[in-house]
């Protein structure tokens, strides 16, 4: 689904503004979505853009080249997402966002979700509401930063797809970003336990390093521009 993307790229260029473009292209030694190794520890490519207004108003897309080419899973995924940030201070934050996922080659995937976000003093709240019966996803993260290199740690929790009052795993994630020669490196460890659900249990230690362009732009007035 990505009419709420349409609906946000419409009301952008109903007003002249100025809009932030930022694109990124990423290689990664693995796809790990929510603690879950999507690609059987297989590098995956990744590109992304993101447009932001100065009034708070979002929108990006992203694709990666996971997941695994297997009967399980399709081999891309492509996704979507539009909202709003309120900025309350330097150290305060809260999003509201519409997000799809899909994947061509099995849309049977596809999901949907309201994602609500809150972020106080380098701490993040991100609360998961999925959409036509899909899961809730629930994650807490705190980012520090220490001489030019950025901290984090996050732990999160998935409902089961059966019982909503069970989890379906918690994960937990240990990593660090920084810059190395224009190019932005991360590298974290992650941990997933399904709870005996599921044989999803795994962890390991992935790296990612990409290049991001940042650029503004003016988004004109339909009817100015005629």
């Amino acid at each position: 689904m990505i009419k709420p993307t349409y609906f946000f790229i419409s009301f952008f260029l109903a007003f002249p503004v100025m809009a932030e473009v930022e694109l990124s292209f990423g290689l990664n030694s693995d796809s790990i979505w929510r603690g879950i190794d999507q690609n059987d520890d297989n590098p995956t490519l990744s590109a992304e853009i993101e447009i932001n207004l100065e009034s708070g108003f979002f929108s990006k897309a992203w694709l990666e080249s996971c997941c695994s080419d297997s009967a399980k899973y399709p081999n891309r995924e492509v996704g979507f997402s539009s909202g709003y940030k309120i900025d309350f201070n330097e150290k305060v934050f809260l999003t509201f966002a519409y997000v799809g996922t899909n994947y061509p080659d099995s849309k049977k995937d596809n999901y949907d979700e309201i994602n609500f976000e809150i972020e106080v003093e380098g701490f993040k709240l991100n609360i998961f509401k999925g959409l036509d019966n899909f899961p809730d996803y629930f994650e807490l993260e705190y980012e520090f930063s220490f001489k030019e290199v950025s901290y984090y740690v996050s732990a999160g929790e998935f409902k089961s797809f059966h019982n909503e009052s069970e989890s379906n795993g918690f994960n937990t994630k240990y990593g660090l970003n920084f810059k190395l020669f224009e190019l932005d490196l991360e590298f974290f460890y992650y941990h997933f336990n399904s709870n005996g659900i599921s044989n999803l249990n795994d962890n390991g230690l992935v790296f990612s390093i990409s290049k991001s362009l940042n650029f503004w732009i003016t988004l004109l007035n339909r009817m100015e521009s005629k």
